[in-house]
């Protein structure tokens, strides 16, 4: 059995080595993964992701009347996903064609106050 000290230095290489693999991600090519690394999610973090859209895709789909600080909630209280966070994750699954639907009308739901981030997707015909 391993001694602490090494099991230690063996988890700081990886670490090291995973920090130089994120670095060389590109966000537009890859914008998922790049997304998990630099939130340090987990499998079940991007699933949750995932089940959020899909709960605002349904009511978008069922023509509800949506409040979109709900979904920013959402984000906040089960991944610690902050405002600012939250447009990250709007453009990774965007650029990543997921859920663009979603993406669109958040972005559009800030009328003519959209953040700079998002104006690329307010402005697209995903509709």
């Amino acid at each position: 059995m391993e001694n602490i000290e090494a099991i230690v230095a063996r988890l700081e290489k990886l670490e090291f080595h995973v920090k130089l693999l994120s670095e060389s991600l590109n966000h537009t090519e890859n914008p998922i993964a790049s997304l998990v690394v630099n939130f340090n999610w987990s499998e079940q973090d991007l699933d949750s992701a995932h089940d959020i859209f899909e709960i605002f895709d349904t009511k978008l789909q069922e023509s509800e009347k949506i409040n979109w600080h709900q979904f920013e909630k959402e984000f906040s209280e089960k991944l610690h996903i902050s405002y600012q966070g939250l447009k990250s994750v709007v453009l990774a699954f965007n650029r990543n064609g997921q859920w663009t639907e979603v993406c669109h009308a958040y972005a559009a739901s800030f009328g003519q106050s959209v953040p700079l981030e998002l104006k690329s997707i307010a402005l697209s015909n995903v509709r």
